[in-house]
Parts: structure tokens; C-alpha cells; sequence
């Protein structure tokens, strides 16, 4: 509830006009079964870098299996593709493949966009919020940080989290309400996040008392995708509300609608435009900012038969959509 009334914080009357008529072009994509390209999608991803100091097991960047350029955007590609968002963004997250705070400008990038009237978020796995860093995000003005949390302690939080230092993350996520308490500030609002898996679903209720007490102002259980078929043997949980799998592996829930690729949109470190925050390797590239506005690329040709592909060709959706939770 705190996150809806900080993001009508940041309305506008040209933002409110885009949401209703995308929503309404949403609408009437579902009714006529075509594709209706009218305003602009409400919610983006910035990818601050691709790269990352964990080794997840689930993690195309960690794993080093990322098939595109590894880096951090340049400040100006940064600051153009906010510049091209802000006239239509309700929200802003800080975050694709990488690990964010891991571009040395982070702290700047979150207050930029703050200063151009979005609400920002971001998701990092905790290893770098000393006390330095962890009062500059509080300065910044970034509205949520979460934090990924996935066991309560150091031998069921690295079974996943491969290479991860279970107490330097519980110690991150206190450094970071501290600097808030200290501050006098509210936000970041502090939200650790869970994967449940095989490892960890007999300790759920530890892990909470420990994100919890470390400063955390929410908690939440999180399922768990699987791509490797190996993992499913050693990650995938018995407990069927956290699961997206079946009995034989197969994802319960298929996608059918994609309201993603209407309501969102993502930047990548090189400026391209993606439809999904699934496309992890940039296939689907709709366009590229250095070389066309965000309207001119959401509204080409190209990008309306990939769009109305996705949406209506399911037989034939990419990889991408075979493994989505939604």
C-alpha cells in the first residue's frame, strides 16, 4: 500500500492520459484480437550492467552465459533514455541482468531519475551496501530497494546464491535501514525477497525472523524459475503454491495475454529496446535509442508484428515466452 501512494506521488496529467489510453489500447487489443498501438507502455527497466559478483545457479550473467556485450551504460546513454521515459514512466527499475550497484554511479543514476519525476526501484543481492553506499541510496531518493534473501543461513542461502556471503547481505540490509533511521528518511521502502526451493522450504519462517530483524519493512516468498532441467531435482520446492511447475516440470500456469509486453518495455546497457524483461540475451530488439526516439520505436512497424506475434501467434512464441511465469 505504501509503494501505491508513493508512485501517485509522482503523477502527472500526461501520465495518468498515457495509462488510461494504454490501458484502453490494452482493452481493445483483447476484444478485436489486433494489436491496438495507441500511447505508451507505463513501466520500464534501465539495466544499470549486466555483469554480477554471484554465480546463481538459474542466472544467465552470473553464470557467465550471457550472450551479449558485458558492461555498464554510459551516463549519457543513461540520462537520454530516462530523458525519452519520463514523460510517460509511473515506475523506473534499476535493473535487468547484473548486479546494479555495481556501476559506481548508481547512487547518481537512482537521483536523476527521482529529479525527473519517476518512481524508482531496484533489486540488488546485498554484497555492497556498507555504510557508505547504503547512505548515498538513502540520499538518492530511490522509493524501493529489494534485496534478495534466499535462506536464513549461510549454507541454505548459497546452495543458490553460489558464492554469496549469507551475514555480509543480513548486514547490508541493516546497514541500509540504519542510514534511513539515521537520515531521517522513509524510503528506500526495504523489501526482501525469497526464493523458495528444495533447500530452503523447511526454514521459511527463519528466514522472514531474519529479514525482519535486520530491518526489512516487507518479506515475500517468491517462486523460483527453472531453466537447466538438472536443477530441478535440487532447487524445485514440494510446496505447490511456490511452485510454477507440475508433477512432470511443466509450468502450471502457461501465459496466455501478455500484459508485459504492453505495460513495460526495457533498456539495455547498449540502448536497445526489448519488449520483456524475459528476453535476458536481446533477441527481440525493437530498436535502439541512439538511433530513433522511444515513440518512433514502439510504434514502427517492426515492433508491432514482434508485439502482435507474441500476442497472437502463440504457437510460435519465442523461447522467451515457453518458460514465463507472468
Amino acid at each position: 500500500m505504501k509503494e501505491f501512494w508513493l508512485i501517485t506521488h509522482y503523477l502527472t496529467a500526461r501520465k495518468t492520459f498515457n495509462l488510461i489510453t494504454r490501458s484502453l489500447g490494452r482493452l481493445l487489443s483483447r476484444i478485436t484480437r489486433r494489436y491496438v498501438n495507441i500511447g505508451m507502455p507505463w513501466s520500464y527497466s534501465i539495466e544499470p550492467c549486466d555483469i554480477c559478483n554471484l554465480k546463481c545457479k538459474e542466472c544467465v550473467s552470473g553464470l557467465g552465459v550471457i550472450r551479449r556485450r558485458r558492461g555498464r551504460i554510459k551516463m549519457d546513454d543513461y540520462r537520454h533514455a530516462v530523458d525519452e521515459i519520463a514523460p510517460y514512466a509511473m515506475n523506473l527499475f534499476l535493473y535487468f541482468q547484473g548486479e546494479p550497484t555495481l556501476h559506481n554511479d548508481f547512487p547518481e543514476m537512482v537521483k536523476y531519475a527521482h529529479d525527473k519525476g519517476i518512481f524508482t526501484a531496484t533489486s540488488t543481492n546485498g554484497h555492497y551496501l556498507d555504510e557508505a553506499l547504503s547512505e548515498k541510496i538513502a540520499l538518492s531518493g530511490l522509493d524501493k530497494m529489494i534485496v534478495s534473501l534466499d535462506g536464513y543461513n549461510q549454507e541454505t542461502y548459497a546452495a543458490y546464491r553460489a558464492g554469496g556471503d549469507f551475514n555480509q547481505v543480513v548486514n547490508g540490509i541493516r546497514n541500509l535501514a540504519e542510514a534511513k533511521r539515521r537520515l531521517n528518511v522513509k524510503t528506500p521502502i526495504i523489501e526482501v525477497q525469497t526464493l523458495v526451493t528444495k533447500v530452503n522450504e523447511n526454514n521459511l519462517d527463519a528466514t522472514r525472523k531474519v529479514a525482519m530483524d535486520a530491518g526489512a519493512d516487507l518479506h515475500y516468498f517468491k517462486t523460483m524459475q527453472i531453466e537447466n532441467p538438472e536443477d530441478f531435482e535440487v532447487f524445485k520446492t514440494t510446496i505447490d503454491r511456490y511452485s510454477r511447475y507440475d508433477s512432470q516440470n511443466r509450468l502450471k500456469n502457461p501465459v496466455g495475454y501478455c500484459k508485459r509486453i504492453i505495460d513495460s518495455a526495457v533498456i539495455t546497457i547498449d540502448m536497445d529496446v526489448l519488449p520483456c524483461c524475459y528476453d535476458k540475451d536481446a533477441q527481440l530488439k525493437l530498436g535502439n535509442l541512439r538511433d530513433n526516439s522511444l515513440r518512433e520505436i514502439l510504434h514502427s512497424k517492426s515492433a508491432e508484428d514482434i508485439i502482435s506475434g507474441i500476442e497472437y501467434k502463440r504457437d510460435s512464441r519465442p523461447e522467451i515466452c515457453k518458460n514465463c511465469g507472468g
